[in-house]
């Protein structure tokens, strides 16, 4: 087994711009942002794997009033995307307007990037592919 998965590690890697997931050694699930043990299978014996960065858009939403840490931020899309891995994630969503998220459509291609926030902060995102 290699070291247990942590949200510390994970929140790092997004920092670097170097996404990872978990991959379960037992069973294969994809596993992001990682756990303690499989959501298939039950086994913690899980590896670091790369991801293709390829997913599609289950949900979002706008955050206009946003907690202190990201107020000058707002306003601001929070999505959870469906990697081609299987797993679904939340991350912010780029490349359209805030103000118009009509012009938003379910089950759209996304490809994975990322955002330097007014806080200095690296998040997690994803554009349309």
């Amino acid at each position: 087994m290699s070291e247990r998965p942590t949200v510390e590690e994970y929140l790092k890697n997004i920092q670097e711009r170097m996404f990872k997931a978990y991959k379960c050694v037992d069973c294969g699930m994809i596993i992001a942002p990682p756990s303690g043990s499989c959501y298939g299978c039950g086994s913690s014996n899980m590896d670091w794997a790369k991801v293709s960065g390829n997913g599609k858009l289950i949900s979002f939403t706008v955050i206009h009033i946003a907690p202190d840490e990201f107020a000058e931020e707002a306003p601001y899309y929070v999505a959870i995307v469906e990697l081609e891995e299987g797993t679904r994630i939340s991350a912010r969503l780029l490349g359209f307007d805030p103000l118009k998220p009509q012009e938003v459509k379910i089950g759209i291609p996304l490809k994975l990037d990322y955002e330097k926030g007014k806080s200095g902060k690296t998040y997690l995102a994803f554009k349309p592919a």
